[in-house]
This record gives C-alpha cells, structure tokens and sequence, in this order.
C-alpha cells in the first residue's frame, strides 16, 4: 500500500510539474520521498497538525469538523489566538497579568448564569473530546511588557498566572507568539523568555508548551536546556522553511510548514502542498501548522487539508455532517465588554484554597 502511493504521488507530482512548467517559483519535492505510515492517536501521528483560530471572529469548534478517513481529527492541536499581556502596578512594582478581550472571554470564562453550557464546557471540552489539545496563546498588546522583557519575579509571576489559567480552564497548554508587545528601547532582559518557558513547564510539566516563530523577538533569550522543554516551534509562514531558530529544538519538535489560511492558496499552490507534506513525514518533521481557519463558506480549505493528507499519510479529509452548518459554525456567543483580567491575586485564591498546583 505504502508502495502504491509512494508511487502515486510521484506520478502526480510529475504531471502536475509538466502542466504547471511556467511556474517556476513553486519548489520541486524529490520524487524518491517515502510517505509516513499514518497513526491514529496525538501523540503517535506524525507530523500534528496545529490550527490557530482567531477568536475575535470564528468558532474555534469549526477546527474540529475536518475529519480523516480513518475517523479521527484533521486537526491535533488548536490555539486559541489570542489573550495578552498586560501589566498592572502594585504598591509601586509593575506585574505581568494576562488579558482575555471582549470576544475571547466567554469560549474560556463560564456565565454564572449557565457555568456548565458555557466556557469551557462548550468551546474546548468538545475539542477534546475528539482527541484535539486545545491551548491557549499569549500575545503582547502594547503595554510595554512582553515574554523577553521581564525580570526574575515577573517571569515568576507570569508563569504562576499562565499555570493557573491552563489548570483554571481545563486547557492543554499555552502558545508564545512574541509580536505587539512594543518593548522599550534598551528594556530587553537577557533569558526572560527562557525563563517563562522553564518555569511553566516545572509548574505544569503535564500541560504543552508552543512558540510561532513569527518575528522571534525574544528567542534567543531562550537556551538549549529552555528549547529542549518546548513541545512544538512553527516557522514563520513558509511552505517548507527548515531553519530552526529556537536554540535545543529538533525537527521532532518543529513545523517547517506554516500556512496562513486567511490568504488566498490557488488551487495549483495547495496541490504542491502534498509534496511539501510528504516531505516533512519523510524528513522526520514533527508538525504542520495553519494560522487563521475561516469558515468553509468563506475559505474552503478541504482541498488543500486532502493534499497535506495524502502527502503525509496517505488519508482523505471530509467535512463532519454533523451537525449540518460543520466547518461553519457561527460566533455566537456573548462578548463581554470589559474582557477578564487574570492576576496575580487569582493565584494567590487558587493556592489558598488549595486546588491549584501553583
């Protein structure tokens, strides 16, 4: 079977090259490249697949209507994009704080009015329930303070407050992506985000810990000893971008490909993306990573999730029916207009009562 679609592919790719020969632009993968045997469980398929979803306007539970041939989740992964870093000051000492805005508040924080259809229960928990992680990412918002310029008792209280949001909410992790976060000149503090990173993995060793290479502000502040904690990397958008630029990760633990689903793929691009896929199974890749999932009505990406399917695993993708509006699902929660600060004193009530490990 391996053989057969080896053979396939090949064949596909070299029909493909002969009616495409004016593109010269689009790179060739090596015909003689072997596609991954297909495994059925996260953790054992190689390469994941991460989704980010940008909550400020889609249905994260749409990541989950892209179903495999073989019954199980397109997706692996799914990063809620995004919450942010804040600060608040402190009988004179700045601290981090984490933000949840208008939109993204309630797919994480319950209503009082109804804790067990809202939240969690109805944003992540059916994610899981087909075998997706859900994280959650952090992003800069303008505030001055980001994951590369904090000192010693602030990436301590980060950390605290990242722990206590994953093991809050019942998530699978959290995601660094170091954009906006308009450091100061000459604000940097050297091992800062190597920092973060050591100190959420110790305060949640069982949870994922994710950086997007995009920009890659504060990387190498990141030592060999941090990276090796790292679970996933994602190259800056690339269709097959080999250049780890975060110290102790190896390709098992990184994506050379990095779609931006929000752009336009031709249908002759998504074709090459079968060869790009198969070449990060064969190569020994760990992951694929889409940025930005819109609705099916909007962005159809079923035939470019078949080419990276095929190419990979040698499986099919098909939209759920059930229910009806799959991959379409609307935004159809309440947006809560002051969003939910998460603090430090957050943490403190969770280690008072004793039902958090931080």
């Amino acid at each position: 079977m391996k053989t057969t679609l080896k053979l396939t592919i090949a064949l596909f790719i070299g029909t493909l090259l002969m009616g495409a020969c004016q593109q010269a632009e689009e790179p060739v993968m090596e015909q003689d490249q072997t596609v991954a045997s297909a495994t059925r469980a996260f953790g054992d398929k190689t390469p994941v697949v991460t989704i980010y979803v940008e909550t400020n306007d889609i249905n994260p539970l749409n990541a989950g209507d892209y179903i495999l041939s073989d019954g199980t989740t397109y997706a692996d992964i799914v990063e809620f994009f995004a919450s942010n870093i804040h600060k608040r000051t402190v009988d004179g000492v700045v601290e981090p704080t984490l933000y949840l805005n208008d939109k993204l508040t309630r797919l994480l924080e319950p209503d009082p009015s109804a804790p067990t259809t809202t939240g969690y229960h109805k944003y992540v928990k059916p994610l899981q329930e087909k075998g997706i992680k859900v994280l959650l990412t952090v992003l800069g918002d303008w505030q001055g303070i980001g994951v590369a310029n904090m000192n010693d008792t602030q990436t301590t209280q980060f950390a605290k407050i990242l722990a206590q949001v994953v093991y809050n909410y019942n998530l699978d992790g959290i995601g660094f992506d170091d954009e906006y976060s308009d450091y100061p000149s000459g604000s940097f503090v050297n091992g800062s985000f190597g920092d973060i990173i050591s100190k959420l993995h110790n305060l949640m060793p069982d949870k994922m810990i994710t950086v997007f290479q995009y920009n890659n502000v504060g990387s190498s502040q990141i030592t060999s000893s941090d990276g090796a904690l790292i679970d996933y990397v994602y190259s800056n958008f690339a269709t097959y971008n080999t250049n780890i630029q975060v110290a102790g990760v190896t390709k098992e633990h990184y994506a050379p490909i990095a779609i931006n689903l929000g752009n336009y793929i031709s249908p002759t691009s998504a074709q090459y993306f079968m060869g790009y896929a198969n070449s990060a199974a064969a190569d020994g890749y760990g992951a694929i990573m889409h940025f930005n999932l819109r609705t099916k009505a909007e962005r159809d990406q079923t035939t470019l999730f078949n080419y990276i399917a095929t190419g990979a695993w040698g499986k099919s993708v098909s939209v759920s029916s059930t229910p009806d509006n799959a991959a379409n699902r609307p935004q159809d929660w309440d947006f809560i207009s002051t969003g939910f600060e998460i603090t430090m004193d957050d943490v403190v009530n969770f280690q008072t009562k004793g039902d958090r490990p931080v």
